[in-house]
């Protein structure tokens, strides 16, 4: 009888936490604008990893004006420089969220694919970009397609002092997030999250999410759920 065997995946954990929940650290952070989130996150996880999640982030999140304002964007990464980072305000507060997540189905359809034609052919020229991970060619996709024109809109920085992990981070993306039972939190990056970060972005500016980010609310959302 052939034997069976089991590989069980290791999980690693940094000051008391998996690194998933550092990872997601990072991503939540550049998505609000936590400067000492990415600072604290970048102390402990290796900085090839750091940077990746970040670049993700300029085509989910910040979704540059210009190509100037992209390799601007590449720049701060590269120097760590996260304040100005956090500076660049997203496609949340500048009005391009509804028809981000208006294309969610024609990305996950041709992004993959076409996102890699765009990498190759045009990012790599234009950019100082030369290398992104496939799973993030459908929002580059989603940006190229959309093309935005509006070059340096800025938002002041979310300056709160990292004293521990939000509840808000540890979702169903992060190892703790699985092991409780917890799904799409607000800032989980599920496209009918980004579609209510937009919505009140746009009315109230970013001071309620940052907010209940302070204040340790989980922000558990459905997506038939009104938050604010």
């Amino acid at each position: 009888m052939k034997k069976e065997t089991k590989t069980i995946k290791t999980i690693k954990y940094v000051d008391g936490f998996s690194e998933s929940v550092w990872k997601s650290l990072v991503v939540k952070s550049l998505r609000i604008g936590w400067v000492q989130g990415i600072e604290e996150s970048a102390k402990r996880l290796p900085p090839s990893v750091v940077k990746d999640l970040l670049i993700a982030g300029i085509f989910e999140d910040l979704f540059p004006g210009s190509w100037e304002e992209l390799n601007e964007e590449i720049r701060e990464i590269n120097e760590k420089d996260y304040y100005n980072l956090c500076s660049h305000e997203t496609h949340h507060g500048r009005g391009y969220t509804n028809r981000f997540c208006d294309m969610e189905q024609e990305a996950v359809k041709n992004g993959r694919a076409m996102g890699y034609s765009i990498m190759i052919d045009t990012v790599r020229v234009k950019s100082n970009l030369k290398y992104l991970s496939a799973r993030v060619f459908n929002c580059l996709y989603t940006w190229y397609k959309i093309s935005p024109k509006d070059e340096g809109v800025k938002r002041t920085p979310f300056m709160m002092e990292f004293t521990g992990i939000p509840e808000c981070i540890i979702d169903s993306h992060t190892y703790e997030g699985k092991v409780l039972g917890r799904g799409a939190l607000l800032l989980s990056g599920h496209y009918f999250n980004h579609r209510k970060i937009g919505e009140e972005v746009m009315k109230n500016g970013w001071e309620n999410i940052r907010n209940m980010v302070k204040n340790g609310t989980m922000l558990h959302v459905a997506p038939s759920e009104k938050l604010f």
